[in-house]
């Protein structure tokens, strides 16, 4: 691949993605073109014209180089205040309004392997709707849906911080969890190409609806794909229904005449009732203030950076090996002058190295102290948990954001792991995430440029470095900007001024 340009063949497996599936092309496309490799070695062929050919015919085939192209991340009850939203306001509303004895319905889009609609059934069970409820779940993988079919699942599937709500209805047999039957009888599996017009309609199962859960598809769509799944969204819903989607999916108000509802956490999305009037609006309830993170252990390396010629060295300073001094403890830390490090005994790191030699990443997780009580601990624990294993560093990331959801710190790190791996549209949620945590964090913006640019957005990408200029301004040029790991304000302001520039000049 020269210039950013596929070899050929490879821009023709693209675009028949994106005719059957609506699947925009990815914009790293390096990762795509490795990605259809992988899927063609498993299919054990190494031309890429005869791939093409199969790939036109072959259902099986197409659908295993969707799990290549797509990220399938799912686990049960993942981003759990959507299921209390549900629980709290969705669900007291429709007893209110429709009765009773109506009989709930739910259709979880792109449901993967089934972590989703199960988790929807199993609240639903919970809340009294056992004998109500109708869940609908629909993917356009088949091998997505027989996994969901088969609802066997294992450790990664209970890793969220709600996951425990579904242990009493999975039975463990060895590493694997298997589904209790009095759930899975309520979700009807089947299906469904969200990019065709073929729904809403009652062959299809989805009409009428009042909850759809459409979570983290449609950022790999393109604009027209968007439009018209947004309006079928909005035809499916009943009025007065509830649309959830992703963190980073795109908006959908102005693609069909949907209502935003401002929550505490972010926006769903709902089909007004016949004859209202005003837009419905949950208040959103103001965060507290965070403190600041002073642990200052340097993050790791923000990937491809390429700042201009003249400006100083780029903003995150590549991590020095984790120090192992024989005093410290997992999640203590160690203090030098006015810095505050990290520091993991030899007998910690050393268990820390055995268990990511086993592949265990939650031990090796727990034995950095990524579990720490303290915010800071867990922070600093991550990130020399990173100069290990990126990897595991980001599942420890996870692990420490359950403890810790309101520490903006712990998201930017997030994010700057997912940018690591090329994944970006979670790198851009976990980003934006951290925004919403703490606005004014000047290398979150940065941060959230790089993945904008990287997804050949260089509007969005150019206002986020003018507001991470803005902010760096605002301070004294020789302050150390928080999580800027000893960068100063004015350098790094220069910086993000001569990205937006370069972006803006682009565009222009």
């Amino acid at each position: 691949m020269i210039g950013g340009v596929l070899p050929r063949g490879f821009k023709e497996v693209l675009a028949l993605v994106e005719e059957r599936a609506g699947l925009a092309a990815p914009s790293c496309l390096a990762a795509a073109m490795e990605g259809i490799q992988r899927a063609m070695a498993r299919a054990s062929q190494d031309d890429v014209d005869a791939y093409l050919r199969e790939l036109s015919y072959d259902n099986a085939l197409f659908d295993d180089l969707l799990t290549e192209l797509t990220i399938g991340e799912t686990y049960f009850f993942r981003t759990h205040e959507h299921f209390d939203h549900l629980r709290r306001v969705v669900l007291p509303e429709l007893r209110e309004r429709r009765g009773q004895e109506h009989l709930l319905r739910a259709w979880s889009a792109a449901c993967s392997s089934g972590e989703e609609p199960y988790s929807i059934a199993a609240l639903l069970m919970a809340e009294g709707w056992e004998e109500r409820m109708s869940v609908r779940a629909t993917d356009v993988s088949r091998t997505a849906l027989q996994r969901a079919q088969q609802a066997r699942y294992t450790d990664w599937s209970l890793r969220g911080p709600s996951a425990d709500r579904m242990r009493p209805h999975l039975k463990q047999e060895g590493r694997f969890y298997w589904l209790s039957p009095d759930v899975k009888r309520h979700v009807q599996l089947g299906y469904l190409n969200l990019a065709l017009e073929t729904w809403p309609s009652a062959e299809s199962g989805v009409w009428q609806l009042d909850v759809i859960f459409c979570r983290n598809v449609l950022i790999y769509f393109n604009r027209a794909t968007i439009e018209g799944v947004a309006r079928r969204l909005h035809a499916s819903l009943e009025d007065g229904g509830y649309l959830f989607t992703g963190p980073s999916d795109p908006p959908l108000a102005d693609y069909a005449p949907l209502e935003p509802v401002l929550t505490e956490w972010g926006v769903l999305y709902r089909k007004p009732p016949s004859g209202s009037g005003a837009g419905h609006f949950v208040p959103l309830q103001p965060l507290q203030p965070l403190p600041p993170l002073s642990a200052t252990v340097p993050a790791p390396p923000l990937p491809e950076f390429r700042p201009p010629p003249a400006p100083p060295a780029p903003p995150v300073a590549p991590p020095p090996p984790v120090a192992s001094t024989p005093a410290a403890r997992p999640g203590e830390s160690s203090t030098s002058g006015t810095r505050t490090r990290f520091t993991l005994s030899v007998e910690a790191l050393e268990a820390v190295r055995a268990a990511l030699a086993r592949g265990d990443w939650r031990e090796a997780a727990r034995r950095a102290g990524a579990q720490s009580a303290d915010p800071e601990g867990a922070l600093a624990a991550v990130r020399a948990l990173a100069n290990l294993d990126p990897r595991a560093a980001l599942y420890a990331c996870e692990e420490a954001s359950v403890r810790h959801p309101l520490v903006a710190g712990l998201r930017y790190l997030e994010a700057l792991l997912l940018l690591g791996q090329a994944r970006l549209p979670e790198a851009e949620r976990s980003a934006r995430q951290a925004l919403y945590l703490e606005p004014g964090l000047a290398v979150g913006h940065l941060l959230l440029g790089h993945v904008l640019r990287r997804q050949d957005q260089p509007a969005a990408a150019a206002r986020a470095y003018r507001e991470a200029e803005g902010l760096c301004r605002k301070l004294p040029p020789e302050a150390l900007v928080p999580l800027a790991e000893g960068e100063r304000a004015g350098a790094l302001a220069d910086v993000a001024r001569d990205e937006a520039r370069r972006l803006e000049r682009m565009e222009g």
